[in-house]
């Protein structure tokens, strides 16, 4: 089965941390307003997520048989996250810090330590999340019975830095992409497959899948389109969790003569592992279908399938048009995170490393700036942060109406380069 219009259609949902809530609005919209419109739900063949977008992947899987549920059981998830559940030291364990690296080093005689930042930070909130709102036998069942062609979830495994592809299908997997630092396998996904392709970098615990550690699949990947390509969609619908344009083209210079804060820096490192290989690969493929069209003019019609049959014989993805349609905050999100800070701060209890992460985003409006916002709006796995992002995802998915509707009404012309 393939949506109306001919074709295979393709969701792919990118990474971003907490910023994820945002996806969960733009789906329902589609699921609770644009159907209604359209006389049917919309339907999505492949499922393609990475970092926090692979665990929106799967809720979507595992409710694919009831479509009309996902955006609530999307907005539900992320409603129930409590910041607190992330951030379990305080301002006392923290004062502890000194001796317990001491310890460390005593037990390890110096040899290994084993002291890591993740040993701070802990995703609670996000493991519950992965077990308890996804039915991963349901999952499967929707899998096998052809509600999802294709879930797929992609991670980084440590040991290799290879980009892993974890693929559900019932279908045998296509020839993959010729780069040595990507590959594909299929299996059952399951809550550990989630679970690895969210862990931030640095922040978050690697987690172990067979005899491997993997971590945010954004370290390699960060947007999945690649993956929904070459399992054979032909029109693309992605939800990006950055504002049209860079924000650091935007935001105010730094101060030159006060070196950047460590939030500031972990700020912009992650916009660059989390959300830099977004806006690239959608830039490339309509770069890609521009160059087709302007090929097609040129040497006439049926360019593009002639293309597309030579390129099947050489390429492990041939050249074919691909329709793309981008969801994207009308509104800065490390700026939203700024302002929710400011609220929430004062709710928290004094001393709380949750408390202290908020009050460092909050401190002034050149937080917004200089990264630790930014920061923040990854960290900030907390319902009433999530409520927000879902009514901004709502709110610009009901301003991308008419493009919605055309999008899945039309069909699918021929012909232009997958990626």
């Amino acid at each position: 089965m393939t949506a109306a219009g001919g074709g295979r259609t393709a969701l792919v949902l990118s990474g971003g941390g907490a910023r994820g809530a945002y996806e969960a609005g733009v789906v329902r919209y589609l699921r609770e307003e644009l159907a209604p419109e359209l006389g049917r739900q919309p339907r999505f063949d492949v499922l393609s997520g990475t970092s926090i977008g692979a665990v929106n992947a799967c809720v979507m899987a595992s409710t694919a048989d009831v479509p009309e549920r996902q955006g609530a059981a999307l907005a539900a998830a992320w409603r129930s996250l409590k910041l607190e559940q992330v951030f379990h030291w305080s301002a006392l364990n923290l004062a502890a810090l000194p001796g317990y690296v001491v310890r460390q080093l005593r037990a390890t005689r110096m040899r290994h330590l084993s002291w890591r930042l993740s040993d701070f930070v802990f995703p609670e909130a996000l493991a519950r999340l992965v077990h308890d709102r996804i039915d991963w036998a349901r999952l499967h069942r929707n899998v096998r019975d052809g509600h999802v062609g294709a879930l797929t979830v992609s991670a980084t495994d440590l040991g290799t830095g290879r980009a892993v592809v974890f693929v559900e299908s019932m279908r045998e997997l296509p020839a993959w992409s010729r780069d040595p630092l990507v590959e594909a396998r299929g299996c059952a996904i399951g809550p550990a497959h989630a679970l690895a392709s969210g862990a931030i970098p640095l922040l978050f615990r690697p987690v172990r899948i067979e005899d491997s550690w993997f971590v945010d699949g954004s370290v390699r990947q960060n947007t999945p389109l690649a993956p929904a390509l070459r399992l054979g969609a032909d029109r693309v619908l992605v939800i990006a969790l950055r504002a049209e344009g860079r924000e650091a083209d935007r935001a105010p210079r730094l101060h030159p003569e006060e070196a950047p804060t460590t939030a500031a820096q972990l700020g912009r490192l992650l916009n660059a592992l989390l959300l830099d290989h977004a806006d690239y690969d959608i830039d490339r493929l309509r770069h890609v279908n521009a160059m087709m069209d302007r090929a097609e003019q040129v040497f006439g019609p049926g360019f593009a399938e002639q293309l597309a049959a030579l390129s099947a014989r050489e390429l492990a993805a041939p050249f074919r048009r691909v329709r793309e349609l981008v969801i994207r905050p009308s509104r800065d999100i490390g700026r939203l995170a700024h302002e929710h800070a400011i609220r929430r701060v004062r709710h928290l209890r004094p001393g709380t490393l949750a408390a202290r992460l908020l009050r460092r985003a909050a401190a002034d409006v050149e937080a917004a700036a200089d990264g630790a916002a930014d920061l923040a709006s990854f960290l900030l796995f907390d319902g009433e942060f999530a409520d927000e992002l879902i009514a901004l995802g709502h709110a610009d998915a009901r301003q991308s109406r008419d493009a919605l509707l055309a999008f899945f009404a039309e069909p699918v012309a021929a012909g232009a380069r997958t990626a």
